[in-house]
């Protein structure tokens, strides 16, 4: 299944929805690899150098405040390129034509890298990095440290100069910093994910019976570390049984077990008012949630600032 995506321009951010943002990428993790088609624009980047900082920013063409953000991020660039510092645009979900096109437009105002993601996996970066952290939004910005360890994820815009400062007056790492390659243990097994998927589709045809137990199924699959998984697909099932009141109680206690992982709670947050028409308890819950956490600049931002966008659009 590919990631599907909508454009809000009335937000300040777009809504990349993929088919399961598990985040397992945070902060102080080592940063995937670059894995992309093409170089729209600049030198490749084959592996992160000690002596730099990578900002790695997710865009579109389509999405207005990713395109908003453009100025500030070439401003960026040309500041702190001396000092180190790289930035590299990650299209997401457009071909290479379409991007040049994109660049060109732009004239000088993004001088930074481009790239295209690569296709498999429906888009390798996107994959690998934007779902793998949880974050459904772009503008979404990454950046690796002269360890080559995730620093900030984020919305460009909300990214501070002084932790830039900070991060590029580190010392430099002797030899360059190892990408991580996606381990085993990064993500689900493949059995958990097909059952993942499945009970989401048993859910949008109406078939909950089945969909009950397949995440079943899905529980005793999921290793400790992805429990939630399990929980939000049983969120899912819940108010497709029309239980609010039910669903509002696992909220509260996924929001307990994982109030350590602010990206995990916003997806909670967006599950309570993904369906049609959510009752008002939910949409209540979903905004409690969600705006606290749209109010940081943490990885879960993105995502709390587009659920309160949906739960804005449906009063």
């Amino acid at each position: 299944m590919k990631p599907w995506l909508i454009s809000l321009p009335t937000i300040a951010a777009c809504i990349w929805f993929a088919p399961a943002a598990h985040a397992v990428l945070k902060t102080g993790d080592p940063a995937p690899k670059i894995q992309v088609s093409a170089w729209a624009q600049g030198d490749e980047v084959k592996e992160f150098e000690g002596d730099k900082v990578y900002i790695v920013e997710f865009w579109a063409t389509w999405c207005g405040p990713c395109v908003a953000s453009i100025p500030h991020i070439n401003d960026i660039q040309k500041k702190y390129k001396d000092k180190g510092l790289v930035v590299i645009g990650q299209n997401l979900g457009e071909d290479k034509k379409t991007v040049t096109d994109f660049i060109k437009q732009m004239g000088g105002k993004m001088g930074y890298r481009v790239t295209v993601d690569d296709k498999s996996d429906g888009g390798w970066m996107g994959k690998h990095w934007l779902t793998a952290a949880g974050q459904n939004g772009i503008p979404c910005a990454f950046v690796v440290n002269k360890k080559g360890s995730i620093a900030y994820i984020g919305h460009p815009m909300s990214l501070k100069e002084e932790v830039l400062e900070k991060l590029l007056g580190e010392p430099s790492t002797k030899s360059s910093a190892e990408p991580a390659a996606p381990a085993e243990d990064a993500a689900p097994s493949a059995k958990a994910t097909e059952l993942a998927t499945r009970a989401k589709a048993e859910i949008a045809a109406g078939k909950l019976a089945e969909a009950e137990a397949t995440i079943a199924q899905l529980q005793e699959a999921l290793p400790a570390k992805f429990g939630y998984i399990g929980g939000l697909a049983q969120l899912d099932l819940l108010i497709a049984q029309k239980q609010p009141g039910d669903a509002v109680e696992l909220s509260k206690l996924l929001c307990e077990d994982y109030a350590k992982q602010p990206a995990v709670v916003a997806e909670v947050a967006a599950h309570l008012v993904a369906q049609q028409d959510p009752a008002a308890s939910l949409k209540a819950a979903a905004e409690k949630i969600a705006t606290p956490l749209a109010a940081t600049a943490g990885p879960a931002q993105a995502n709390a600032s587009a659920t309160l966008a949906r739960i804005a659009s449906l009063k």
